[in-house]
């Protein structure tokens, strides 16, 4: 699909100032005003604490977004700037280490004694649905981008339906486990895209979620309208406290949180950060493209249960 010519066929209208999926009585503030690619963004904050793009990107947007070739790579598409990613096919050893090193810190969360059915919404490449499967599990994802889908099912073997997870008709009860990484901030309907997650998990189900942490968030203060997360796909950005009351309000009962510990290279921190001077630093020294464990964004991992009373 070629991106529109006028940028608000991206948009929805309706969906703005009037309304706030967390409190239902919003009241915002401005929060950081944008401009990407020659698109105009403003996010604002709702008195909840919810941050929200306004107006909300719609479905145009997202059918375009994620198989377009700037999302993929800037480096190939001869960009300055990223929207999406430097170069994300390059990326992925650095995404299977990522994979692995979270499945054995939360290997506590699989071990229940028998194989368990598992979906991943937004897989990408497929690879923590490949590890999941070495380790004896019956793993599905979903994705949205066919190019994700093609890329998981010939590289990995693993089921990636296309769709949006909302309308693919999972049945209720079919998951004991949902993940959701790097996707819950690009998500335009997180009443819908939740309840969906309560729907489908088993009673006392396990939603496992990651999130950018804005809550004493250096580089965010730092950076300000620079700051990755305020460009879309974005249209959500939270605080700790803001999502626990986001799981309470749909469900689910928090069990942990820990540091989401990621395999990162210095030439993607800097190039998503804007750093010219460290990516310039780490190619002279020759260290651009070697991965490190870090904890990044900083983002956070959340374990949380689907509880069995009536949600909030």
């Amino acid at each position: 699909m070629e991106r529109p010519d006028d940028w608000q066929d991206f948009y929805d209208p309706a969906d703005g100032e009037n309304v706030c999926f967390l409190c239902g009585d919003p009241r915002y503030e401005p929060f950081r005003k944008v401009t990407h690619y020659g698109f105009p963004f403003e996010f604002k904050r709702c008195r909840c604490g919810l941050v929200k793009q306004v107006p909300m990107p719609n479905e145009l947007f997202f059918e375009w977004f994620f198989d377009a070739p700037l999302f993929f790579s800037s480096l190939k598409t001869g960009q300055p700037e990223i929207w999406g990613y430097h170069d994300y096919f390059a990326d992925e050893p650095s995404r299977l280490a990522t994979s692995e090193l979270r499945y054995r810190r939360l290997r506590q969360s699989f071990d229940q004694g028998r194989p368990l059915e598992i979906l991943k919404i937004g897989p990408a490449t497929g690879t923590f649905l490949d590890v999941v499967q070495r380790h004896g599990h019956h793993a599905v994802g979903c994705d949205v981008s066919e190019r994700f889908v093609a890329y998981a099912r010939e590289h990995y073997g693993v089921r990636i339906d296309h769709g949006r997870f909302e309308r693919l008709g999972y049945a209720e009860h079919q998951f004991d486990v949902v993940l959701l990484f790097n996707v819950i901030e690009n998500v335009p309907n997180p009443v819908e895209l939740l309840s969906a997650v309560r729907r489908t998990l088993v009673p006392g189900g396990l939603f496992v979620l990651n999130f950018v942490d804005l809550e004493h968030n250096l580089v965010a203060a730092l950076q300000r309208e620079r700051y990755f997360l305020f460009r879309p796909p974005v249209c959500y950005a939270f605080t700790a406290p803001v999502m626990a009351r986001t799981l309470e309000k749909f469900g689910f009962a928090t069990l942990a949180c820990l540091r989401d510990v990621r395999y990162l290279h210095l030439e993607k921190i800097a190039t998503l950060l804007g750093w010219r001077w460290l990516l310039a630093l780490a190619r002279g020294l020759g260290i651009a493209r070697r991965p490190f464990p870090i904890y990044a964004y900083p983002s956070r991992i959340l374990v949380a249960r689907r509880n069995d009373g009536e949600q909030g």
